[in-house]
């Protein structure tokens, strides 16, 4: 918080000509810490950063120069330094996209509330927790600042006032201009909140979704079927839901909730979690279905081997959205694999299919049942069929507890070195299988103890020397 004192009294009478603006002073009137700085400069936005960086100890790096503006870092902090755009500072706070936003207050002024530069009535609407949009030209100017409204909507708790939805709606094509990384780091931001299916029916009700991803708009078209009331979009909307309920509440044994926390809460190559790529997957775990479309003679619909298809469809979109490769795959496994829980549960499913399915998926297997479980429990409370969830519920939690026990033999029970020692195995490919058949062993409970492995291993030389 000093950061600020302390260059007033550096910048002398330069003071007079620098603004702080933006979320800075929104955050500040909330009563919320902030460590980003947005500062207007009626001047040189450069020389007053030089300045600032020098004063404060900071260092410039590279941002967006070519637009006026200039940032310097001060340890954790991050100031940005930009050239006013028209001739005083209500000019610039008209093109600010929300009236929360469009607040200003000279740096020698700081921290005094009664100074406040707010032309648009933002303090009012914060009072209000309402987001406004400046002007009638605010998403032309910008169009992700459509998103910006829904983002800002889930982190504030706030509403987005109606003529703003309007607009937003009326507007929401010109998102197709917009460059993918930057549409992806608001969903993002918007899909981590622990309720994010309220912004994402938002987002629905002002048709952003399906003017980012051509694929929202077709499964609208995927109407009603055996498995599913509504649309496969609601559909996919309303598992998010069920998803977060899952992971917000819980209602597992420990040892399996302790198992699950560590899986949802691994970081993937950028700032995202498992837990968040799990709850986009759901949103697009039906992808497939506009590709899958059969009617059978009774002119019911199915989707046969719509999870095939959803998986080549979800890498072609995420290639195109910009999404990083880990989080890519991580959604194609959780696709292409998130039905084979449901055909366990209405076929039955023995010890050597749940071994393969553990062992080739791995940790993964978690999310893949948590996604099942969401996208059981949407469709079932679509037709009213609340009862069968919790079946449903507890057949998870047994594979849950069995994927425990499967973890549980990772640790094992000889090392390579004991077999290669005690039964002169050298061929590395053999010692692999045996350890391999050990391990599947001890899943059966065939294999209990250290003993039984070696016996196991004695048997199985005495076969092959037969």
């Amino acid at each position: 918080m000093a950061t600020i004192p302390r260059l007033m009294r550096k910048l002398g009478k330069k003071a007079y000509d620098v603004y702080i603006v933006g979320g800075y002073i929104r955050d500040r009137v909330l009563g919320r810490e902030a460590k980003d700085y947005d500062f207007a400069v009626l001047g040189d936005a450069e020389e007053v950063a030089k300045l600032a960086a020098e004063v404060l100890g900071g260092k410039i790096v590279p941002f967006m120069a070519e637009k006026g503006t200039y940032r310097v870092l001060v340890g954790e902090e991050i100031l940005d330094f930009t050239n006013l755009r028209g001739e005083n500072i209500q000019q610039d706070l008209a093109h600010r996209d929300f009236t929360m936003n469009a607040m200003a207050l000279r740096l020698k002024d700081y921290f005094e509330f009664e100074y406040i530069i707010d032309p648009f009535g933002g303090l009012e609407d914060i009072k209000s927790r309402k987001i406004k949009h400046v002007a009638d030209y605010t998403f032309r100017e910008d169009p992700l600042r459509a998103l910006r409204a829904v983002r800002f909507a889930a982190t504030y708790k706030f509403d987005i006032e109606e003529e703003t939805k309007k607009k937003i709606k009326e507007e929401a094509h010109l998102l197709k201009n917009v460059a993918p990384e930057r549409i992806m780091n608001e969903i993002f931001i918007i899909i981590k909140e622990k309720d994010s299916h309220k912004y994402l029916r938002i987002m629905e009700e002002m048709g952003l979704m399906e003017n980012i991803f051509e694929e929202v708009a077709r499964l609208k078209e995927v109407g009603k079927c055996y498995y599913q009331l509504v649309n496969s979009w609601i559909h996919s909307i309303r598992a998010v839901e069920e998803y977060e309920n899952i992971i917000n509440t819980m209602r597992f044994p420990k040892d399996v909730t302790d198992l699950l926390r560590d899986y949802l809460e691994r970081p993937l190559s950028s700032e995202n979690k498992v837990k968040d790529i799990i709850k986009l997957a759901i949103l697009f775990h039906d992808i497939g279905k506009v590709e899958s479309i059969y009617i059978d003679i009774e002119n019911r619909l199915h989707f046969y081997n719509h999870e095939i298809k959803g998986a080549e469809m979800i890498k072609k979109m995420g290639t195109r959205m910009k999404i990083p490769r880990k989080e890519i795959n991580l959604l194609k496994k959780l696709i292409l694999y998130h039905k084979k829980p449901l055909d366990y549960y209405l076929e039955g499913v023995n010890n050597k299919t749940l071994f393969r399915f553990f062992y080739h998926l791995k940790d993964n297997v978690i999310g893949i049942l948590l996604v099942s479980l969401a996208d059981y429990t949407a469709a079932r409370l679509s037709f009213g069929k609340v009862e069968d969830i919790p079946r449903y519920e507890n057949f998870i939690i047994k594979l849950l507890r069995r994927y425990v026990e499967f973890k549980e033999t990772e640790k094992p029970l000889l090392s390579p070195l004991d077999i290669i020692l005690n039964f002169d195995v050298k061929d590395g490919k053999k010692l692999g299988q045996i350890l391999y058949e050990i391990r599947k062993n001890r899943f059966y409970g065939e294999i209990k103890t250290k003993e039984d492995a070696i016996e196991f291993i004695k048997e199985r030389m005495r076969v092959e020397k037969i």
